[in-house]
């Protein structure tokens, strides 16, 4: 456990250098005024959007690649069409480049998935159906293989901002940009690194839950994870059926722990936010502001989708609005064409990859999964921050 705390303590130090790069551009682009403009968000952004080595974007590009060279197995349509259960199995069995292929993707990013710190979520790795899944929907969508973007100088995104400067403040842009943009790519393989870790802990929590079923300690797996270390360790000495079911009472109250929203910022105790009421959802005209973090406009029908589960109905095209995104959302980017987000910020794990993929994404806008619903018209704007319901 020690290794453990340690790991992800180094992987938020790390990520925080991304942060304080981040708003060294920012304090140029503001002249240090402490009113940060939705332009000022747009310019960074923009500076932003050409970073290199970035390890989660890797994830929908490399999906891409192995979706498209599936098209072109002679087995194309069998695969595409076959269970999720039954094309894990011929992927894992297949020994030509298909095969190999998923081998590759599985060994660099099979430990991802949705909620991926969540002891509870078991990796790609461990339940390949989750990913696979997505494979056959690009393969029927005929998703193209993604073409490589050019990385743009730094002379040339320095040209591209709309934000007056100074000599001296380009100056200070031209020398810590590159060291912004790298920040960020560490960022996302710190992070892998301390998720690989969590994956290999998931793994042995598993294997202890699966034994301590056999020998009669738990009815289910996964009332393992309901249980602190101290209780599994005595529930391991004693049997205690006092301890299994109070397991039992933690995970039935999970979905609705789950539903539950709160406010972006709280002081003291965290207050839930009152639900939605149907007359706040019943809204014919809307255009909501959010934190512009990827340019371009896009206009199209939304696709809202406040869980995983739902995501299999994504559309090729579609505008997703989800409450948040992780890279277990990854694996859709590719089908949409653009993104909004509830929670997030410049540096979020949708932001960076929308980024990477010139996907249109604003986020931080309060309500968005209830104000719009899917089939609406809308209107993305990812340089003003804005979305708009079409009439």
């Amino acid at each position: 456990m020690p290794d453990y705390i340690q790991c992800w303590t180094d992987g938020v130090i790390n990520s925080g250098r991304s942060s304080t790069w981040s708003a060294v551009l920012m304090s140029v682009l503001t002249k240090g005024e402490l009113e940060w403009k939705q332009e000022h968000y747009s310019d960074l952004a923009f500076l932003l959007a050409h970073c290199e080595k970035v390890y989660s974007a890797d994830v929908p590009t490399a999906l891409q690649h192995l979706a498209a060279v599936l098209s072109k197995s002679s087995q194309s349509k069998e695969i595409a069409d076959m269970t999720t259960e039954d094309a894990v199995k011929w992927l894992q069995n297949d020994k030509g480049e298909p095969g190999k292929k998923f081998a590759e993707f599985m060994a660099r990013h099979g430990h991802r998935c949705v909620r991926e710190a969540e002891m509870l979520e078991r990796s790609w790795r461990q339940q390949p159906e989750k990913v696979v899944s997505v494979i056959q929907s690009m393969m029927k969508a005929g998703i193209p293989e993604v073409t490589k973007r050019s990385i743009m100088s730094v002379s040339d995104s320095l040209a591209g901002i709309k934000s007056p400067t100074t000599w001296f403040g380009r100056l200070i842009l031209k020398w810590a940009l590159p060291r912004a943009r790298a920040a960020v790519g560490d960022r996302e393989w710190g992070k892998s690194l301390s998720v690989q870790m969590t994956d290999v802990f998931k793994e042995a929590y598993w294997a202890l839950a699966e034994l301590m079923v056999k020998e009669g300690r738990l009815p289910e797996p996964d009332l393992l994870f309901f249980l602190t270390h101290q209780e599994i360790g005595t529930l391991l000495k004693t049997r205690s059926g006092r301890l299994v079911a109070k397991a039992n009472r933690r995970k039935r109250v999970l979905p609705k722990q789950m539903a539950t929203e709160f406010p972006e910022f709280s002081i003291g105790h965290p207050e839930p936010i009152e639900e939605v009421t149907e007359n706040d959802s019943v809204v014919t005209s809307v255009a909501l502001k959010g934190l512009p973090v990827s340019q371009g406009v896009v206009r199209g029908t939304a696709r809202v989708v406040t869980s995983l589960q739902e995501a299999s109905q994504i559309q090729p095209g579609d505008i997703l609005i989800v409450p948040y995104t992780d890279v277990g959302w990854s694996p859709y980017f590719p089908l949409i064409s653009g993104l909004v987000t509830e929670l997030g910020g410049l540096l979020s794990h949708g932001a960076v990859v929308a980024r990477e993929y010139g996907l249109p994404c604003v986020v931080n806008i309060p309500k968005a999964t209830h104000l719009f619903a899917t089939g609406d018209q809308v209107v993305l704007n990812g340089t003003k921050g804005t979305l708009e319901k079409m009439e």
